[in-house]
């Protein structure tokens, strides 16, 4: 488990040498439709204890103006969709997406060919999060291209996003000769590390309420901190200490910004707890001295006991392992909801020997061809990280969506088709279909201040909502029985959504 989590990043560092992080302004909304009238649909909408029938639901200018359950008089020429048998949700949001990174093509690499991908790829990415419901995304730490082609396409869900600074010489980096390079450019000095500032730099610019201050100067909503000092045995990278991580927090809260930590072994969440981060932006899969431990150990139940107390928000990430994993599975390629959301150039790709790229590096310098021993490790990894979702699930604590799309260069988490994936992923870990929808929409929108406007079907909100052909609290599957996404009062058939 711990030497095929630093391949991951190993591989990940050395593929991110070419990428340039920034920050990037909030996408404009797409035009509204003046009027839209949803006719006799089943509301199924997080505030309410049991779904609604027979329902009216009117749009005027983007928003929900009135839900009625009688018919609903607007003028004759008002755009229809006739709800019968049919049952409207919230669109979904996903907190923790990377819009910039092209899943299954190498980080940062430049090749003619690989810019085309990758341009084909960025077209495609947001209809492809539409296609599965995703109306809102968070990205955590955009880069600064893949922000602005992202702002450029026509068709797209809102976008959120917080803005990272690592600390000095910390995670993530890559080390070139004797020098260590930051893939974040924006970064924090820690004095108590033995770390010096560059020379030339000024610290006064990288203390934490400077940093702090230029995010919160960018429009983000929140400030995203590594929690990482190394993978697999090595403990060689430098961390905040608790004096600079309450003075990043205190900066953040004054400038309304929440601190979410990067964090997913069991050491670096207790430091994010004792920290008092206001989201935990992983799992918790990667157990330590707990690895393989039959149940939950004590003394992860115990943090889990704190993340509650704390009300820290908590992104399962289940589809990080799981889409590794399936790198090994011989069908992966063959899935046909991937080639629904996958421009044909890219599929093209990934069954090429260069798109093997990712799998090939995995398996010669740790496990050879060795593929079931691979899926062994890679699913008790997996089941770790699903045991903890549902021991929070169980103590009551509300999750939130978060697909961490993609996390490595893995042709398998595909926009939007990951975000599903993982819905199915927490379902099947144990969390309530009722929990699974709260996770998706209210609770995203409340932990990250956006519950005015989204996470409900309500009069007065945006109407960002999808038409189902099944009942989610029936079943997970309903979330792939999508119909028809509205997004700002446009309804949009899901089929126009296909990536060719």
């Amino acid at each position: 488990m711990h030497q095929l989590t630093r391949r991951v990043q190993r591989a990940l560092n050395r593929s991110l040498l070419a990428i340039s992080l920034g920050l990037a302004g909030a996408v404009a909304n797409p035009s509204s439709a003046s009027d839209l009238l949803i006719e006799n649909v089943t509301v199924i909408s997080p505030e309410r204890s049991v779904p609604a029938a027979a329902q009216w639901v009117h749009i005027r200018d983007g928003r929900i103006v009135a839900i009625a359950d009688k018919p609903i008089s607007v003028p004759a020429d008002t755009p229809r969709l006739n709800g019968e048998g049919r049952y409207l949700t919230p669109g979904l949001m996903d907190s923790h997406v990377h819009l910039s990174l092209p899943a299954g093509l190498p980080f940062g690499v430049k090749s003619p060919g690989l810019d085309q991908l990758a341009a084909d790829y960025h077209r495609q990415q947001p209809r492809s999060y539409l296609y599965h419901g995703v109306t809102q995304v968070l990205d955590p730490a955009g880069f600064a291209d893949g922000i602005a082609s992202y702002n450029a396409q026509p068709l797209k869900p809102d976008l959120f996003r917080c803005g990272a600074a690592s600390v000095l010489n910390g995670y993530p980096r890559f080390v070139i000769g004797d020098k260590v390079h930051s893939i974040i450019p924006e970064f924090i000095h820690e004095p108590e590390n033995p770390d010096p500032i560059p020379a030339g730099v000024d610290p006064a610019q990288h203390t934490p309420e400077a940093v702090v201050a230029r995010i919160a100067a960018s429009g983000a909503r929140c400030v995203k901190i590594f929690i990482e000092d190394g993978f697999g045995d090595a403990h060689h990278m430098p961390l905040l200490k608790p004096k600079t991580m309450a003075r990043v927090r205190a900066a953040a809260h004054k400038a309304g910004l929440l601190v979410v930590g990067h964090a997913n072994a069991f050491d670096m969440q207790q430091i994010a707890v004792d920290g008092e981060v206001d989201v935990i932006a992983h799992g918790l899969w990667n157990w330590g001295q707990h690895h393989g431990a039959p149940g939950l150990p004590a003394d992860i139940d115990a943090l889990l006991n704190r993340v509650k107390a704390q009300g820290i928000g908590y992104q399962p990430t289940l589809r990080v392992m799981g889409g590794i994993r399936e790198l090994f599975y011989p069908d992966t390629l063959s899935d046909p909801q991937l080639a629904k959301v996958t421009p044909a150039s890219l599929m093209a790709f990934y069954r090429s020997d260069d798109g093997k790229f990712f799998e090939r590096e995995l398996r010669s310098e740790f496990f050879g061809n060795d593929d079931a021993r691979i899926r062994a490790i890679q699913k008790t990894v997996y089941e770790q990280g699903a045991r903890v979702t549902k021991a929070l699930h169980d103590k009551g604590h509300p999750l939130l969506l978060a697909s961490d799309t993609p996390s490595a260069p893995v042709y398998s988490n595909q926009p939007g088709l990951n975000t599903y994936q993982e819905l199915r992923a927490m379902a099947e870990a144990g969390v309530s279909l009722d929990a699974v929808l709260r996770a998706g929409t209210i609770n995203n929108a409340k932990q990250f201040g956006l519950a005015t406007d989204y996470g409900t079907v309500e009069k007065g909100k945006i109407a960002n909502l999808l038409l189902l052909r099944s009942n989610p609290l029936q079943t997970v599957t309903a979330w792939n029985a999508l119909e028809v996404v509205v997004l700002h009062g446009v309804a949009i058939k899901r089929d126009s959504l296909t990536a060719e």
